[in-house]
């Protein structure tokens, strides 16, 4: 997934939220993470655009999978920004040892047309 999360869906942008509630972008957010997390290419896939579904692969969730589990359990998502007109959307993904930054842009239905994590907090 790493390469094409990282590679393909790393086109994202920025957003916000917070996994135990709030939003229903940082809901759709938490559950992609959450699936990458637990190495399930098909939960990652079922709420982005078809384009940016075809650029994922098992193996590549695979890797930011295990980038993730190196950083301990998930706890969920901080909203850190949010650009509502360009539906970009930031969040701060933590975990026991540490944080990625987690961003995401909708289309206009409301899919995932990119979706990006990268080590590190937002800034």
């Amino acid at each position: 997934m790493f390469a094409a999360i990282a590679a393909a869906a790393m086109v994202a942008m920025y957003g916000c939220g917070n996994g135990s509630g709030g939003s229903s972008e940082t809901k759709v957010a938490d559950q992609v993470t959450r699936a990458i997390y637990d190495n399930d290419a098909n939960g990652v896939t079922q709420n982005f655009t078809s384009d940016l579904a075809s650029q994922v692969t098992r193996a590549s969730v695979g890797t930011l999978s295990d980038k993730m589990h190196a950083l301990g359990a998930y706890q969920g998502l901080t909203e850190t920004a949010t650009d509502i007109p360009a539906r970009r959307y930031t969040f701060d993904a933590k975990f026991d040892k540490g944080d990625m930054t987690v961003g995401m842009r909708l289309d206009v239905d409301g899919k995932i047309a990119a979706y990006r994590i990268v080590p590190g907090v937002p800034r």
